[in-house]
């Protein structure tokens, strides 16, 4: 009798490390998410959706949806450009009906190659911009990793594939307001794009939600003020020149 229960508590032993120290038990990892449950979760549950890829990020995966949605958007400009979605620019901003003709004319034939360009600099910004959000978010505090961070970003623009059916349409039925809708619909996308990023990097690193909202915005404010620098300096190299009455 004394034998079966001696087995039976053996069952339920704790390990323990040679200090003879209780050793939990780590739960089991989440495994890898799917597509689907990478866009929709991202978009619609980022927080639950974060915090699982902060624990297995999911990078080829993210490379490849990254990619899809790049040559999405490239064709999309492609064909907005072709079918009338610069056509009526020129007029928007107010200039006269010749030189808007000639200006949207121009527009249209360097439309191809500035999306082009675009989409290049995206996967430039991507690495460099996420480098540098690592960075700070261990200056603030952080703990995360910089592979982590780097799928966050690219997370983060998951937005943008909603700007694809909604640039479509306005070019086909609203043409002439089609410069209007498309800057209204990025502003959106851009709010939503920065609240996913702070979410995966307050998940990512660890960081309170200010933190992280300090992380994002820092480059933004050394931009900033490096502008207002440079245009204080030149306007005082400038007025060097002014002659004095």
């Amino acid at each position: 009798m004394s034998e079966i229960n001696d087995n039976q508590s053996n069952q339920y032993d704790i390990p323990q490390d040679p200090d003879h120290n209780s050793v939990p038990v780590n739960p089991e990892a989440p495994g890898p998410l799917n597509y689907y449950e990478i866009i929709y979760g991202v978009l619609f549950e980022p927080v639950q959706t974060m915090k699982r890829v902060v624990q297995n990020p999911p990078l080829g995966a993210t490379l490849v949806i990254v990619i899809s949605l790049s040559l999405l958007s490239l064709l999309t400009s492609l064909y907005t450009s072709a079918h009338g979605g610069s056509a009526n620019f020129g007029q928007e901003i107010g200039l006269p009906i010749a030189k808007a003709k000639v200006f949207s004319d121009a527009l249209r034939a360097a439309a191809p190659m500035l999306a082009i360009l675009g989409s290049l600099f995206f996967f430039v910004k991507w690495f460099f911009y996420s480098a540098l959000l690592h960075l700070l978010a261990d200056f603030y505090g952080g703990q995360g990793k910089a592979r982590t961070v780097f799928v966050i970003y690219g997370l983060a623009g998951l937005p943008a594939v909603f700007l694809i059916p909604l640039d479509v349409l306005t070019t086909l039925v609203l043409p002439n307001l089609a410069t209007v809708v498309s800057t209204l619909g990025g502003l959106m996308v851009l709010v939503w794009g920065f609240i996913l990023l702070t979410i995966g990097m307050r998940e990512a690193h660890l960081l309170s939600t200010g933190r992280a909202v300090a992380v994002i915005l820092t480059p933004v404010a050394a931009v900033f003020i490096l502008i207002i620098l440079s245009m204080v300096g030149l306007m005082s190299a400038m007025s060097a020149f002014i002659p004095r009455w």
